[in-house]
C-alpha cells in the first residue's frame, strides 16, 4: 500500500468511526499531541487536543441519534487527507444536517494524525446549537 493510500484509508477510518458513533474508534489514529480545531474561527472555537476532545465527544454523543456522515470529495496530499463531507442526525432539538470539510494532516511516518481541521457551516451552527444546548442546561 502507498503512503496516500495509507493515510487515505486512515482518513476514512476515522470517518467510520464517526459512523459508527464510537469514540475509541474516532481516537485510536490521533497522536498523543493532536490538536483538533473546529473552523472558522469566527465561530470562536478553541483548539482541543485529544483530552479535550475526548471530553466534548462525550458529552455531546447522547444527544444525536443515527448520525451518519457521507464523503463527496477526497484530496490526498503528501501528508494530508482533505474531505469534503456532510452529516445528519437526529437529535430533540429536530433534524441535524451539516456541511464539512475536514482536513487531517500526518505525523513523518503517515500513521497518526497529529492536527484535524474541521471547517464546518457556521450558519448551521450558530442557530442549530444553541437550541440543542438549551436542551441539556
Amino acid at each position: 500500500m502507498s503512503a496516500s493510500q495509507s493515510i487515505e484509508s486512515i482518513a476514512l477510518a476515522i470517518i467510520d468511526g464517526y459512523n459508527a458513533w464510537d469514540l475509541d474508534k474516532l481516537m485510536e489514529h490521533r497522536a498523543p499531541e493532536c490538536v483538533h480545531q473546529i473552523l472558522p474561527k469566527s465561530l470562536g472555537r478553541e483548539p482541543l487536543g485529544n483530552d479535550a476532545y475526548r471530553a466534548y465527544f462525550t458529552r455531546i454523543m447522547p444527544l444525536f441519534r443515527d448520525f451518519r456522515v457521507s464523503v463527496h470529495n477526497t484530496i490526498v496530499g503528501d501528508k494530508e487527507v482533505a474531505l469534503q463531507a456532510t452529516s445528519t442526525a437526529d437529535t430533540d432539538a429536530g433534524p441535524y444536517a451539516n456541511e464539512y470539510v475536514l482536513i487531517f494532516t500526518f505525523n513523518e511516518a503517515g500513521d497518526k494524525v497529529i492536527r484535524v481541521q474541521e471547517f464546518v457551516d457556521s450558519h448551521n451552527s450558530v442557530t442549530f446549537f444553541p437550541k440543542l444546548w438549551a436542551l441539556i442546561k
